[in-house]
């Protein structure tokens, strides 16, 4: 059976790939010092695959057709859609056997996701798999999720999907050991008047929450809440989802750097497995 080898998750900024250079003086360094940690972690796991949960940005779907959840089971993927990310369109490694392997095992789990086998992969995934596999030779399964048009999923709701995902790869055969990603967040806004703004007291304690485990009081808070810290924050759901899939983990926050050139507040986190845990 499988082994979740290595958990993280990161803030996926366009900026990142598209104008790094625009962070004032260590902001970005700090950052990606933080990102080279995880891209050491699965270097150093030998991880076989990735399973990265990001959010939609209407690259795949739109108000006529928007599912909660969508697992992409194709061969291949393409992206990134933006021609200005800064990262070459390349064609990336699916990995279909455990991507069917998922929707099947969550669908036995009261999970009801909906399926692509043409995903288009955007900067919510390419910023992250770009510095986390350079050769884009790493086989992706992507798991893309509403984050921002209600109606949304609560936090506790990603959470229980998050932990029954986990339990699906685990069941996964075909494979020894695969690594699992969020990508997204922290805090910022998008397409409105408070755009450029950060809620650096929010991202704080979200990354305080997760190194605590995820209590109940950041499982409770309500959607409404969330969105007073920016109506792109919702992506943290993606981070609740991984965190539930590596409960009983070691969970440390890398790095945050509030980036306001970047339009976001930037983030790390990693969760190492740990025996008798995840």
């Amino acid at each position: 059976m499988a082994e979740i080898v290595t958990g993280f998750s990161a803030s996926h900024a366009p900026m990142m790939s598209a104008d790094p250079g625009s962070a004032p003086p260590g902001q970005a360094e700090r950052f990606f010092a933080a990102i080279d940690r995880l891209t050491e972690s699965v270097r150093e796991s030998d991880a076989q695959a990735l399973v990265m949960v990001s959010g939609e940005h209407f690259s795949n779907f739109f108000l006529d057709n928007l599912p909660q959840i969508s697992i992409g089971l194709g061969e291949t993927h393409l992206g990134p859609v933006e021609k200005w990310l800064g990262i070459d369109r390349v064609v990336i490694p699916g990995q279909p056997a455990l991507a069917d392997h998922i929707l099947a095992g969550l669908i036995e789990r009261d999970q009801l996701p909906a399926l692509s086998h043409q995903l288009i992969v955007d900067h919510g995934f390419m910023t992250v798999y770009d510095k986390i596999s350079p050769s884009k030779d790493l086989p992706l399964v992507p798991v893309v999720v509403n984050c921002t048009t209600p109606p949304l999923m609560t936090l506790r709701q990603a959470w229980n999907f998050g932990v029954k995902l986990g339990e699906t790869i685990r069941d996964f055969d075909g494979l020894d050991r695969v690594a699992i990603c969020g990508a997204g967040g922290v805090s910022h806004f998008v397409g409105e008047p408070r755009v450029g703004d950060l809620d650096e007291d929010f991202d704080r304690w979200f990354l305080q929450m997760l190194e605590d485990g995820c209590p109940d009081e950041l499982l409770d808070l309500g959607n409404e809440e969330l969105a007073q810290a920016g109506n792109g924050t919702g992506e943290v759901r993606a981070w609740v989802m991984v965190a539930g899939a590596m409960a009983g983990s070691k969970t440390e926050a890398l790095a945050y750097e509030p980036i306001y050139e970047w339009i976001n507040g930037m983030a790390a986190v990693l969760h190492t497995p740990v025996r008798g845990g995840a």
